[in-house]
């Protein structure tokens, strides 16, 4: 099955959670787990607010055990934790999946 047919179909954090984390066996490929699905799930932003600025959507990494977002303004690029990010017009499903990494990214 698709991931992003299996992410559509949470309907709780925890449920998010176990489509992130199937079949892994430590912290890092549960990260690994979760950096796939937001990829899945926020491909389609170009564009982003952080900090009240419009930049650039990049693309997404690991940072640690941290999913982060690459963002760019310029020539100039960072990664910046998703809890500083805005995205536009965010579907409840898109809420509910950063909501969940919020949430993992609480605990490790």
């Amino acid at each position: 099955m698709k991931l992003i047919l299996e992410m559509k179909r949470c309907k709780t954090i925890k449920d998010c959670y176990e489509v992130a984390t199937v079949d892994t066996y430590d912290e890092y490929e549960a990260a690994s787990g979760w950096l796939a699905c937001i990829e899945e799930m926020f491909d389609k932003f170009e564009h982003v607010n952080v900090l009240g600025n419009e930049v650039i959507l990049d693309g997404f990494a690991l940072r640690g055990l941290h999913v982060v977002a690459k963002c760019r303004s310029g020539r100039k690029s960072a990664f910046v934790s998703l809890e500083s990010i805005e995205f536009p017009k965010l579907s409840k499903i898109e809420t509910l999946w950063l909501n969940s990494l919020k949430d993992w990214n609480k605990n490790v």
